[in-house]
């Protein structure tokens, strides 16, 4: 397995793109939109993104707000799935295997988990990653990511308009 810094910059690059776009197509879906994301300078290889904010908080009661802290799960589950689909439709022989930049996500998964409790976490958390493989596998899905991903790694930005009509042309 390949050292992470052995990786030329704009393969970690597009796989990052890759990440970020699996957030936000599976974001999209869920009718989480984003305000911006973007990869971080100089290389573009870690980035962000950012949700429009809920406007209220989440309340360990509501059924709603369980279902929105699942939905939360998917979503940051998303890119590392978005990813590996850089990795495995590339063919790629760079591929690192377990990497450490999906620590974050899984820290931002923790007041969710927290939240729901569930009886069975790895359970729970392999269940909402394979929600978000599957709508990313949706033909029309994998062309946006794929489009988004473009975009970022060219641009290194991209906003919610653009992701709208990249999406909107995906879906036909």
């Amino acid at each position: 397995m390949p050292i992470l810094s052995d990786i030329p910059a704009d393969i970690r690059r597009a796989a990052c793109a890759f990440h970020e776009a699996g957030h936000i197509v599976v974001g999209w879906h869920h009718r989480r939109y984003i305000t911006h994301a973007w990869l971080r300078p100089p290389y573009g290889s870690s980035g962000e993104t950012c949700f429009e904010p809920y406007s209220r908080g989440f309340q360990s009661g509501n059924p709603i707000d369980l279902q929105r802290a699942e939905v939360e799960i998917t979503i940051l589950s998303a890119g590392y799935c978005g990813e590996m689909i850089y990795w495995n439709e590339e063919g790629l022989k760079w591929y690192p295997g377990a990497i450490a930049s999906h620590e974050d996500d899984l820290q931002q998964m923790m007041p969710y988990i927290a939240l729901l409790q569930p009886p069975d976490e790895a359970g729970l958390r392999a269940r909402c990653a394979n929600a978000a493989t599957a709508i990313l596998y949706r033909p029309a899905m994998l062309a946006a990511q794929a489009a988004i991903a473009r975009r970022l790694s060219d641009r290194r930005r991209i906003d919610r308009d653009e992701v709208d009509a990249i999406i909107g042309r995906a879906n036909g």
